[in-house]
């Protein structure tokens, strides 16, 4: 009762809660990473044991982006954004990042401190912030991450089923546009045998698979097409046939509409403008 009246008249009076400093705090905080990651950066940028992998890279956003994990990793404000350590280095894993790269930038963390005076205990504690990194920075893509990528960055003409498909899709095509009136004309007296190996290979070639194509250019190749009345109605059924293929071979849509757009893009020089 005593100690509840003092405190409603004179208030707590219990010794005050200790702050723990953070990391952040203790460094210097925001001023401090700010210029340790000036420092770090550019002695890092001289390093050609690692210098190679901020290639091509802006450094005044990595900076910044850096800052702002950093900040984040020794306590300070949470206003970091980018990926997590795995996927935001997994690419340059691909590239050979290793142990060795790792320990160099360690090496490099440890000598900024050094240069802004930071006490060699903050100095042992940092770095062992950035060594629990190590595993995650180092991990790379999983295979199911890989498989993705490298499906991504495949050509149209490996992901519709490369040459086979092509060959398939060539000989459907010729067969619809043979039966279709309003075309068919445009091929009479032409060797088809010969037209439909000449548009597998321009088609390889246009979607990405080996250049073998050495037929004339397409405003050359169809120009004397265009003195005959070829006009956009007839390229319109071309582009209609094309997709009806595609579709008869089961080509996903998102497929589909990418050869489209190639086709697309020819129109212009198939009709001489």
């Amino acid at each position: 009762m005593l100690q509840a009246l003092k405190k409603l008249f004179f208030g707590d009076t219990s010794a005050p809660k200790q702050h723990t400093s953070s990391l952040f705090e203790k460094i210097g905080g925001e001023a401090a990473v700010n210029a340790a990651v000036d420092i770090f950066y550019r002695k890092v940028l001289a390093d050609e044991r690692i210098n190679h992998f901020f290639e091509d890279v802006d450094m005044e956003k990595q900076a910044a982006k850096q800052k702002g994990f950093l900040t984040f990793a020794f306590g300070g404000p949470n206003n970091y954004t980018g990926k997590d350590m795995r996927l935001g280095h997994a690419h340059l894993v691909e590239k050979g990042l290793n142990n060795s790269h790792f320990d160099a930038v360690m090496e490099n963390l440890g000598a900024t401190l050094k240069e802004l005076n930071v006490p060699d205990e903050l100095i042992a504690e940092a770095a062992a912030i950035a060594e629990s990194t190590r595993n995650d920075v180092l991990a790379g893509y999983t295979d199911e991450e890989k498989a993705t990528i490298a499906s991504e960055n495949a050509s149209l003409f490996a992901r519709i089923g490369g040459e086979a498909a092509v060959d398939a899709a060539v000989d459907i095509f010729y067969r619809k546009v043979l039966a279709d009136d309003r075309i068919n004309d445009f091929f009479e007296g032409v060797d088809m045998e010969k037209q439909a190996a000449k548009q597998k290979s321009f088609l390889t070639f246009a979607f990405g698979g080996p250049h073998h194509y050495s037929g004339k250019d397409m405003r050359e190749g169809h120009a004397h097409l265009v003195e005959r009345g070829l006009n956009d109605s007839h390229f319109d059924a071309v582009m209609e046939h094309l997709g009806a293929t595609l579709k008869e071979l089961n080509v996903p849509d998102d497929l589909i509409t990418e050869a489209a757009a190639i086709a697309e893009s020819t129109r212009n020089d198939v009709l001489g403008r």
